[in-house]
């Protein structure tokens, strides 16, 4: 794993401890390491609270291989060795209108799960390579009114050798564009910003 440096000192850490590995450890994740997880998403911010997001997931029971099937070849091969595997949805009719920030509020309520894991040791990784319509299927979601998103995995991290050694490569926490490509002061975006 790469060594992460943020350019501000205040920010915490958990930040830049959180990353996205493909190799996953069999340890099972508790319930009470789920709770707390889920509690975190549940607290997010969302427009007008409408709170869009849904997890269907599964550790060890029925639910579990249908959704790990959802996910296409290539995620399947590392990501079965994970103990916690999911789809993320959004609501999309909320109350007779459609949100226009669904996935922007699902995103952030992915983000609270995502660093509550890594606060208690976790790892989180996101697949956008799924087969949407088996993913309606298995979560029986509404095309109407719901969006499949992704799916994720979650656990213990593994290590590297348990990989195919062209994801061994590929198993580093990845850098960020430099905050002066995406924040623009003064309301202005312009390619080059002011500081």
């Amino acid at each position: 794993m790469s060594i992460r440096t943020a350019d501000s000192p205040l920010m915490n850490s958990v930040f830049l401890d959180r990353w996205s590995p493909r190799s996953f450890s069999d340890e099972p994740v508790t319930n009470e390491q789920l709770d707390a997880i889920f509690e975190a998403a549940r607290w997010s911010p969302s427009w007008m609270n409408n709170q869009p997001w849904i997890f269907a997931y599964d550790t060890d029971g029925a639910g579990r291989e249908p959704i790990l099937n959802t996910f296409m070849e290539f995620n399947r091969g590392w990501a079965s060795a994970a103990p916690v595997v999911g789809l993320v949805l959004a609501k999309t009719d909320l109350e007779g209108f459609m949100s226009r920030t669904r996935d922007f509020d699902t995103g952030a309520a992915m983000m609270s799960l995502a660093l509550q894991a890594t606060m208690l040791g976790l790892s989180v990784h996101l697949l956008g390579g799924i087969e949407i319509d088996a993913a309606y299927e298995v979560t029986g979601a509404d095309r109407e009114t719901t969006e499949i998103l992704c799916g994720f995995v979650l656990g213990h991290r593994g290590v590297i050798s348990a990989l195919p050694e062209s994801l061994q490569v590929k198993e580093v926490a990845s850098d960020r564009k430099p905050v002066s490509d995406f924040a623009f002061r003064g309301g202005r975006i312009t390619e080059t910003p002011a500081s």
